[in-house]
């Protein structure tokens, strides 16, 4: 019974409770979608990004493969060998450099006798067997231009991509490049030296013969499957264009969804071609949908439904503390009351002596400053223009942004200080009326703006000026901001406070002068000459080179 008098009592808490968790799930629902949409573009991204590093890596680590052949097809196709000789050195030297190479094997360059396959000399070798080189010539085909033959082929229990080039010569004679890529040796290079992360790659030649697969044993063989949904020949069409976002990666690479084999997984297949001396290779990724998309955005979710949970019950605990609070204070207000009013003759001194110290600890912690004057001049504004107090609003909403920015260095740029100071000085003019005068020459060009000078000069040494010098209409404070090429000079006329602050008015100056010395720069003085204070600020042009060495 006591339970559903306190339900009753209490049901406006209740309801607005249950409205708070109401309008919980409706947010979760809206923004979810949201956060659904954003995660995807990014993993997209990430996948894009993947695949344009996997296809820069082999277009790289291939080039190195057939840079024999395509220093010999250069050779071959150069009109200005000016004698058989000369042709034959190029070729030798190209050959020599390839033998650096430790996944080339079987390599020579040689010259055949009419019947295209007997030696008539052998120029180059790493001492093939000749019936060996006999039978690999039996049908090769010859003609005025380089033939260029790519073959995968099982040759004594290995795998090689074996590359041939075939030309005749001016003289008539046959010139034979010849040499094969052990690419069983290549895989265990190439998966010791890049990481297998992002998705798995596979790169077949033009015929779908596989050059590299996570599997070694499918290296050499015919992928088939991987060309069911998708042709060789619309993969070798597909445009090279090259654009930097996921929603134009139709442009580089063909797409489709499919089931892999290999992983027993859904997965987003990406099919490229990849240009490497005269050959055309296919790079296939493929990315598994359920760990590349939907594990991360449930993830992503999960994680923003149980943030948006906990963010919930912490408000209302802040709400059920509060009220409890409250209800706490409010008690002890009625006993106080009734104290009070028993004890109203006794205790009217106390009250009046308690009500002058809350005053005087509020006065300590508003004591004049910028914000209270700020305030009283609104106040005060309001009644008189309109128009102009919006705008006194607007520009002190700005110097405080400008004043609360999280900031990771001491510097900021001429301009943006600048920008600042305008705004103080507006609120500032505002306040004294024709008493201030405060001006902003330029002595130099616009290029000083992008100079760095410590956050918040120009204001401390104006409200400086302001702070600690007398003046009135008749005898006004004029404040001049000159910026120089190499400095800024900031000068106003000296008239002192009688009673004044002193460690105030040296604060300023001395985070100013610290500043300096921080960056090696002992350029910042002040001086008092003919009635003026006068402040220089040198400008600083922050290199990795002027930092300070620690």
């Amino acid at each position: 019974m006591k339970f559903l008098v306190k339900i009753q009592k209490h049901q406006t808490y209740l309801y607005f409770s249950l409205i708070l968790i109401g309008l919980f799930f409706v947010g979760n629902a809206l923004i979810t979608p949201k956060i659904t949409s954003v995660t995807e573009k990014l993993v997209r991204d990430i996948v894009a990004g993947n695949l344009k590093a996997k296809q820069n890596i082999v277009q790289f680590e291939f080039n190195k493969l057939y840079q024999l052949e395509n220093d010999a097809r250069i050779i071959l196709q150069n009109k200005e060998n000016s004698t058989f000789q000369e042709l034959v050195r190029k070729l030798k030297f190209s050959y020599e450099i390839s033998l650096s190479n430790p996944h080339i094997t079987n390599s020579f360059i040689g010259l055949l006798g009419d019947d295209s396959t007997v030696f008539t000399e052998v120029i180059a070798s790493d001492l093939l067997d000749k019936t060996v080189l006999k039978n690999r010539f039996s049908l090769l085909d010859f003609s005025g231009k380089p033939q260029v033959f790519n073959r995968v082929v099982n040759y004594k229990g290995g795998v090689y991509n074996r590359i041939t080039l075939t030309k005749i010569v001016k003289d008539g004679r046959k010139i034979v490049i010849g040499y094969d890529i052990n690419l069983r040796k290549f895989w265990n290079y190439f998966t010791e030296n890049y990481r297998g992360d992002g998705g798995y790659l596979v790169l077949t030649n033009s015929e779908g013969y596989c050059l590299l697969h996570p599997d070694v044993e499918f290296v050499g063989a015919k992928l088939t499957r991987f060309f069911e949904d998708i042709s060789v020949d619309s993969i070798l069409r597909k445009s090279d264009k090259v654009t930097s976002s996921y929603e134009q990666i139709e442009d580089r690479f063909s797409q489709i969804e499919t089931r892999s084999a290999y992983l027993e997984l859904d997965v987003l297949r990406y099919y490229k071609t990849v240009q490497s001396g005269s050959f055309s290779l296919i790079l296939i990724v493929s990315f598994p949908v359920d760990i590349y998309l939907n594990e991360s955005i449930n993830t992503i979710k999960t994680y923003f439904s149980w943030i948006s949970l906990l963010a919930l019950i912490v408000f209302i605990a802040m709400i059920a503390i509060s009220r409890y609070l409250l209800r706490l204070e409010f008690s002890q207000n009625l006993k106080i009351a009734s104290e009070k009013e028993t004890l109203r003759s006794s205790n009217e001194t106390y009250q009046r002596e308690n009500a002058v110290l809350q005053l005087r600890q509020l006065k300590k912690k508003m004591n004049p400053h910028f914000l209270f004057n700020s305030l009283n001049s609104l106040h005060v504004l309001i009644d008189i223009d309109t128009e102009l107090s919006q705008q006194f609003v607007l520009k002190l909403s700005e110097v405080y942004r400008y004043l609360l920015d999280v900031r990771q260095d001491t510097l900021i740029s001429v301009k943006q200080e600048l920008d600042f100071l305008k705004q103080y000085i507006f609120l500032q003019e505002i306040r004294f009326g024709k008493s201030l005068h405060i001006r902003i020459e330029y002595d130099a060009n616009m290029k000083v703006l992008a100079k760095k000078i410590p956050f918040l000069a120009l204001e401390t040494l104006v409200e400086n000026a302001i702070k600690h010098n007398e003046f009135t209409k008749r005898k006004p404070l004029f404040i001049y901001v000159i910026i120089q090429e190499h400095q800024i000079i900031v000068t106003n006329n000296y008239k002192p406070r009688k009673l004044q602050d002193h460690d105030s008015h040296h604060l300023g100056l001395s985070y100013l002068k610290h500043s300096y010395e921080f960056y090696q720069n002992n350029a910042f003085k002040t001086e008092i000459n003919e009635g003026k204070f006068k402040c220089y600020l040198p400008l600083l042009t922050i290199t990795e080179s002027s930092l300070p060495k620690f």
